[in-house]
């Protein structure tokens, strides 16, 4: 009885176990097993879209490779397009896409890989169309087909010549634009003054007081010039002896318009006021007192009124002044001078002066008339020089010229004053440094007569 109750015991303990094995025990899916499980389900349904089109594109470019072949083939053993059919394009097979519906997560089947074929490189594109181009379609040659009821002749019918694609031409490439040149501003010289210009520019007429600058520009070179300077004469002979000494020639002047019109551009006229006082000092060394003098010489005064016209490049000026000379009181004493002497500076003159600027020279001349009576003072005199300034925008440039006067009063014994040196500046009131020289008549004082040269170094300035 033990043996049979131990028996059906084994037998129900081994039953349990086989339906155990044959039938797993199912659990339900977390959250995230479940989202996992659909994510897969997604990926394998993308692939197996991607994978079908992949073939569709596979099919459609097979079957153009073969049209293509087709029609070459057609061309080569002269058949005629029109009666020749196209093969219908295979017809597309669709693949159908699963539902996301799987029971339970299962590895997909991998599909039969589907290998793309290889696109032509640009430049086998661009050597096909060439050649696609090159060849022509023979025309067929119509032929008279009889027909056996008849004697007519019937023409073949005309086919009509299939004209090649247009072949793309590859795209031009822009080229890149040069930069524009800016024109450098052309620097040129209008009566000694520097003007910068680009383009003409239109001018309105107008009129002004107190202006600015000058339309005929003070003459740098002319000792009797309204202007301010100082010089040091260490060179100084008188009737061909040396002074014992240097000669400080020093003159405090200047040229103001006070009106100005202009009409249009190049056309202007303008009246000018100017006011010169030139002085002469002597430096030397007294032996008798045994110590370094400075005594005044002479001293001159001037007053003018100038009427000055431009048109274009011509420049005029038409002047009258009154000059007076007068010796210092240190002169008179030094030289013991008691009895009066006749003075011939001592006159009215009215001059005529014209001027232009050719190659950045400014070339000047003119001639004057003493309004004095001729027992007073001879009345003729002239004038002429030239002046360079070189052309430049920066702060210093090259200047030099000659100055030559003539008086009727000295014989027209030409007074000729030269120098070379650098103007500093960008403006009309520069200054100018200057080697100079003269030869020639005493350019100031009563002693006009006297044979005067001298070499020194100078600084000019016109204030106005």
């Amino acid at each position: 009885m033990r043996k049979m109750l131990f028996v059906l015991l084994l037998s129900c303990l081994a039953g349990t176990v086989a339906l155990a094995q044959q039938t797993p025990a199912t659990r339900p899916l977390t959250p995230a097993e479940q989202r996992q499980k659909e994510k897969l389900e997604r990926e394998i349904q993308r692939e197996r879209q991607i994978r079908a089109e992949w073939a569709q594109k596979q099919r459609e470019y097979e079957a153009k490779q073969a049209e293509k072949e087709r029609q070459r083939q057609a061309k080569k053993a002269g058949k005629s397009l029109d009666v020749a059919e196209p093969p219908k394009a295979a017809p597309a097979v669709v693949v159908p896409t699963p539902t996301p519906t799987a029971p339970a997560i299962s590895q997909p089947t991998e599909a039969p890989a589907v290998v793309a074929p290889a696109e032509p490189t640009r430049k086998e594109r661009r050597e096909k169309r060439k050649k696609e181009a090159k060849e022509t379609v023979p025309a067929p040659t119509p032929v008279e087909v009889a027909h056996p009821e008849s004697d007519e002749v019937t023409p073949a019918p005309k086919v009509e010549k299939v004209q090649p694609a247009p072949v793309e031409a590859p795209a031009k490439v822009a080229k890149p634009e040069r930069p524009v040149r800016q024109k450098k501003p052309k620097v040129r010289m209008v009566d000694s003054v520097q003007v910068i210009t680009s383009e003409p520019v239109a001018i309105q007429p107008r009129r002004e007081f107190l202006p600015k600058g000058h339309l005929f520009e003070p003459i740098v070179l002319d000792p009797l010039e309204a202007q301010t300077y100082g010089s040091v004469l260490p060179g100084y002979w008188t009737e061909g002896k040396k002074y014992a000494g240097s000669i400080v020639p020093f003159a405090f002047g200047f040229a103001k318009p006070f009106y100005r019109r202009t009409t249009e551009a190049g056309r202007a006229e303008e009246w000018v006021l100017d006011l010169a006082s030139f002085t002469q000092f002597e430096a030397y060394y007294d032996s008798k007192a045994g110590k370094a003098r400075r005594q005044i010489v002479n001293n001159d005064y001037k007053i003018s009124i100038i009427y000055n016209l431009r048109r274009g490049d011509n420049n005029y000026r038409f002047r009258v002044y009154h000059l007076s000379s007068h010796l210092g009181d240190d002169y008179i004493y030094r030289n013991q001078i008691t009895a009066p002497s006749p003075n011939s500076v001592n006159y009215e003159l009215l001059d005529v002066t014209y001027s232009r600027t050719v190659n950045n020279w400014r070339l000047y001349g003119g001639a004057g008339i003493v309004l004095r009576k001729t027992d007073e003072r001879k009345p003729l005199s002239a004038q002429l020089g030239a002046f360079y300034k070189q052309p430049s925008t920066k702060a210093a440039r090259l200047v030099g010229g000659v100055d030559v006067k003539f008086w009727q009063q000295t014989d027209f014994r030409p007074g000729i004053h030269g120098g070379v040196g650098i103007e500093l500046g960008r403006t009309q009131n520069n200054l100018t440094f200057l080697l100079e020289g003269y030869s020639g008549f005493r350019p100031y004082s009563q002693y006009e007569d006297q044979q005067t040269s001298w070499i020194g170094v100078g600084v000019y300035l016109n204030p106005f």
